[in-house]
């Protein structure tokens, strides 16, 4: 029915209950089909899986580095990792309470990568750090395209052969609305004697964001 003849059928059922239901029904199409395009362009802008989130700032890279066996090895070589800033460290206890790393590297004796969380190794620092959780799965660090929300392990140790890999999860890194970053790190290679670990590892830096593919992430 168009608006006209909406309008004349109201115009002669005179000032009556079924007109002022017109009228109610009519005010109600004007008003609340604007909010729904509205509410729609935003959802389409902004994504399905989380409206009200910002753009990614920042870009996926993958990164390849050394790291030395924690113990066996000397106080000068980086044994450790932080992803916030995605630096290689020796970990410490910092003069401000703080711990510099979000993960450490050890050598079993079997010579398997052992992977600990910096709460593991340090139960109870002065300034406490983020909370890091783990996940091992069976798939290669290539394959770890997105990472999942759950099923992670928080303050706890992996051990890792060459080859294999482990997604990461970092909660209190930041963001203001509380959401974790996630990442991914492999073992490429391990030199027993040298007691030096091969490593690559991607971060995803942005609030939220789970890819973890190279380059500006969308999801």
């Amino acid at each position: 029915m168009s608006w006209a003849v909406t309008s004349n059928l109201a115009s002669a059922m005179g000032n009556t209950r079924l007109t002022r239901m017109f009228g109610a029904l009519l005010f109600a199409r004007r008003t609340v089909a604007p909010l729904l395009l509205t509410a729609s362009a935003l959802l389409s802008a902004c994504g399905s899986s989380n409206p009200f989130r910002s753009a990614a700032a920042y870009e996926n890279i993958d990164r390849a580095y050394t790291l030395y066996a924690l113990t066996g090895t000397s106080s000068a070589l980086p044994a450790g990792y932080q992803f916030t800033t995605e630096s290689i460290v020796r970990p410490q206890v910092l003069n401000t309470g703080s711990l510099n790393f979000d993960v450490a590297i050890d050598l079993d004796a079997s010579g398997n990568a052992v992977i600990s969380t910096a709460k593991k190794l340090v139960p109870a620092p002065p300034s406490p750090p983020a909370s890091i959780g783990m996940l091992k799965l069976t798939a290669v660090y290539d394959q770890l395209t997105l990472a999942p929300d759950k099923g992670y392990v928080s303050d706890s140790t992996v051990t890792l052969k060459v080859g294999e890999a482990v997604l990461i999860r970092i909660i209190g890194s930041g963001c203001v609305y509380g959401e974790p970053f996630y990442a991914k790190m492999s073992i490429d290679e391990i030199d027993k004697t040298q007691r030096k670990i091969s490593v690559r590892s991607l971060v995803n830096r942005n609030c939220g964001y789970r890819s973890l593919v190279a380059g500006v992430p969308t999801d």
